[in-house]
């Protein structure tokens, strides 16, 4: 029987490791013809991140907090009542329109604050209508509520030297308009100059002090008198008289006005 012929052992291995080699070889080609650039080391992936450095921003100036003058006196433009009798109680349009002088110079007639005022001619124009005109006329001029007046009942004088102090050396609320706004007082004028003894309701716009001497009788005060002669004034039109002599009219006024208890418009 003849035996069937033998394959060397070594030509028996290479044949079974071909298969395979060409199996890794391709397997290695496919690998590489699918890479995506996406797979491809970045040029910049390991560069270095600039570091920003962040501008400091300076902090703003503060504004310089003002602070009560021992001397004020506001520039103001002196309107005087129509010396005629329909005008006779015009004195707290005049009043009015004294204050805002010291915001506009575009200032509106007598008769057009005693409109928005709601004077009544045979009394006079109460302290709630004035303070509504004021800020009424502030908010046109300005734009804003900011500045707005308020009506008050003050008993104590170191209250009212401090709201001259605080409307005047422009304090507070006009802090930020840059400049002092008069205050508005009712008093009773028989203990005032110009009036001779004559007794009415009166209001007043003060425009002016000095506190230098630091006492009542010695400090001052400065206004404008708007009351022509059919009134009952005859005098100048600016008066400077002591704090204490406003301070007693002021006082005249809260005993005998029981209907208007508005002492200070500021």
């Amino acid at each position: 029987m003849q035996s069937a012929s033998r394959w060397p052992r070594s030509r028996i291995r290479i044949q079974l490791l071909l298969p395979f080699l060409l199996l890794v070889l391709m397997s290695c080609g496919q690998g590489s013809s699918l890479r995506t650039s996406a797979d491809a080391p970045s040029a910049t992936a390991n560069a270095p991140t600039p570091q920003v450095k962040a501008t400091p921003t300076p902090s703003p100036t503060p504004a310089p907090t003002p602070t009560p003058s021992t001397t004020v006196k506001l520039p103001v433009q002196v309107e005087l009542e129509p010396n005629d009798y329909a005008h006779r109680n015009y004195c707290a349009e005049g009043a009015i329109a004294v204050l805002l002088s010291t915001w506009t110079t575009a200032l509106p007639s007598l008769d057009a604050i005693g409109v928005t005022a709601h004077v009544i001619e045979s009394y006079g124009t109460t302290g709630d209508n004035a303070v509504g005109a004021i800020n009424t006329y502030l908010q046109q001029i300005t734009g804003t509520t900011n500045y707005a007046y308020t009506g008050t009942h003050v008993t104590s004088l170191p209250v009212f030297e401090s709201q001259l102090e605080t409307d005047l050396s422009g304090m507070g609320r006009f802090t930020t308009a840059g400049h002092g706004s008069p205050v508005l007082v009712h008093v009773m004028t028989a203990t005032l100059p110009g009036w001779g003894g004559y007794q009415a309701q009166h209001m007043i716009s003060v425009f002016g002090y000095s506190f230098a001497a630091g006492t009542p009788a010695g400090d001052t005060v400065t206004y404008v008198e708007s009351a022509g002669s059919v009134a009952g004034y005859n005098g100048p039109q600016v008066e400077t008289i002591s704090l204490a002599a406003l301070w007693t009219a002021m006082q005249n006024y809260n005993t005998d006005i029981t209907t208007d208890l508005v002492t200070v418009i500021s």
